[in-house]
């Protein structure tokens, strides 16, 4: 049975890609041609089709499709399908930062691994590391646990306490990886380059998912340079909503053309 990682392992010496493009459906964002439930699927298909040559993993932020209710819920699980089919060795990250006691954790892992069928779920380790212990069973799927996020609000409790708060987490994922092997971080991009690579020192071997890049300001050679190649680099807005910087093409070929300006930088950075 085949990893998580051994899957992006394999993803991204193909496209030569760290790539994953967040899927945030912001009915304020599509055109308006595309609103509804089913226009906003298409437009989603139509970006899904744009980025598969350049994108490693998708990550369908859950909050934008459960405002939704119950049509946004089977919104979420045509997506992922719909991933399946036009990017099949693609990774589908469910972002949905599931944290609560174990008996609760339980039902959110067999929901986005069993019932949606996901590859990985963002976790929120700050109930403590029983709350990840259900996650532990789905060995073959990845779980990215939040260290150190690109919000200034991060600040707050992350960011506190001697050693810091986020470099306790990272220690304790890094001990709890080295049994399950299926863990990786969220750290986010928008953070200096001394708190990534701190990240980086305490927990050599848990890649990483660093959203940030692109729409909030996160720049890709201050990441890779610090992190390496074990990571897979979000890009949201800059890549969903391209359409609105490029007149006189398609809403796809925007796309496209913003994942590849992203994908041409991460090879003239990296080895791969």
């Amino acid at each position: 049975m085949s990893t998580f990682y051994d899957r992006f392992l394999a993803r991204r010496g193909a496209l030569r890609s760290v790539l994953c493009v967040g899927i945030d459906p912001d009915p304020a964002a599509i055109p308006n041609s595309d609103s509804g439930i089913e226009g906003t699927f298409s437009f989603l298909r139509e970006i899904i089709q744009a980025t598969a040559p350049y994108a490693c993993a998708y990550k369908p932020n859950v909050a934008f499709f459960e405002v939704l209710g119950p049509a946004g819920w089977d919104l979420f699980g045509r997506i992922v399908q719909c991933i399946r089919r036009e990017a099949p060795e693609a990774l589908i990250v469910a972002d949905a930062k599931r944290g609560d006691l174990a008996n609760t954790a339980r039902f959110y892992a067999e929901t986005f691994f069993k019932t949606y069928n996901c590859d990985g779920l963002t976790v929120n380790p700050y109930m403590g590391m029983e709350s990840l212990a259900p996650y532990d069973q789905f060995s073959d799927r990845g779980v990215f646990a939040l260290c150190l996020t690109s919000n200034p609000g991060a600040i707050d409790f992350q960011m506190q306490g001697s050693p810091p708060l986020f470099e306790q987490v990272a220690r304790s994922v890094q001990e709890r990886n080295a049994i399950t092997r299926n863990y990786w971080m969220v750290a986010g991009a928008t953070r200096d380059a001394d708190s990534l690579s701190r990240i980086k020192s305490i927990a050599p071997s848990v890649p990483l998912l660093i959203p940030g890049v692109g729409a909030q300001g996160g720049e890709l050679a201050v990441v890779l340079r610090n992190c390496g190649a074990d990571v897979l680099v979000n890009a949201s807005r800059s890549i969903l909503y391209a359409y609105k910087e490029h007149s006189g093409v398609s809403r796809g070929e925007a796309a496209a053309r913003s994942a590849k300006n992203v994908v041409d930088e991460m090879r003239s950075l990296l080895s791969f």
